[in-house]
């Protein structure tokens, strides 16, 4: 069970991170990972020959809606972020051995600045399902990098895919496997390459206030995104849009 008391909390809001232990035992971890494999597109992530990426699946996998959904992380999301939670990403994250290449290297940057939010209140929660080491690409985090907001991102000289922001100073955080750690979606971080014999996976989630809206999808709300619902609470009426809209040009009055 997961325990984040006002010592952590307070700790997750000054460094902007927060290792939060196990949340997969091992046959949870051995689905994900063949669920992972069985998804696995032919195609590397851009031009990056060691990097595979595989996003919003929980769609077309039970293991993976239920990791989302219903996962021993939401107790932790809850107490960092607040009651009221709504999914908005998932995310396979794939190293393949490079042999110190370069080809599975992820630039320094924040979560949201892939995909900002307004108001900018999300989670992340990354869980490695192999163990994470320095020589096999594990998450380099800058602390406290969150407290200055969303910074300028530009698109990554070595995969068109990716962006990247200025470099900081970082520190290395392994996981073994099962373990996991959540950040603000305005943390920098980023990871390194494979250079081992072995394929490196992990997977993240993120949850964000219902009310939030994609800035880069032209203020969108989240809830209005096919992917997105709520997990934890309850969202308000101004967050809530009906399937039926286009039969009708009125909008349901609460209660109704």
């Amino acid at each position: 069970m997961i325990e984040i008391g006002p010592a952590e909390i307070e700790t997750y809001r000054r460094e902007g991170f927060l290792p939060i232990g196990e949340i997969l035992d091992a046959d949870e971890r051995a689905e994900l990972l063949a669920t992972e494999r069985r998804l696995r597109p032919r195609d590397r992530y851009g031009s990056s020959s060691g990097l595979v990426v595989i996003d919003q699946l929980e769609h077309v996998s039970a293991a993976v809606r239920r990791f989302c959904c219903d996962g021993q992380q939401l107790d932790a999301a809850e107490a960092l972020l607040g009651p009221d939670l709504a999914l908005t990403h998932n995310q396979f994250i794939v190293k393949l051995p490079d042999a110190a290449s370069g080809s599975s290297d992820i630039p320094l940057h924040q979560d949201d600045g892939y995909g900002t939010l307004d108001p900018p209140d999300d989670i992340t929660v990354w869980v490695a399902l192999t163990d994470t080491t320095t020589e096999n690409g594990c998450l380099h985090i800058a602390p406290r990098s969150h407290l200055g907001g969303i910074v300028e991102h530009k698109v990554s000289t070595s995969n068109p895919a990716l962006r990247e922001a200025e470099t900081v100073d970082t520190v290395p955080l392994e996981l073994a496997a099962g373990d996991a750690v959540a950040f603000t979606g305005m943390t920098l971080h980023g990871s390194g390459e494979n250079r081992t014999s072995v394929e490196r996976v992990a997977l993240f989630v993120r949850y964000c206030v219902p009310h939030a809206r994609m800035m880069t999808e032209g203020g969108k709300p989240v809830l209005a995104d096919g992917h997105s619902w709520m997990v934890r609470g309850e969202a308000s009426m101004e967050a809530w849009r009906s399937a039926n809209e286009k039969f009708t040009a009125e909008t349901p009055e609460p209660g109704r």
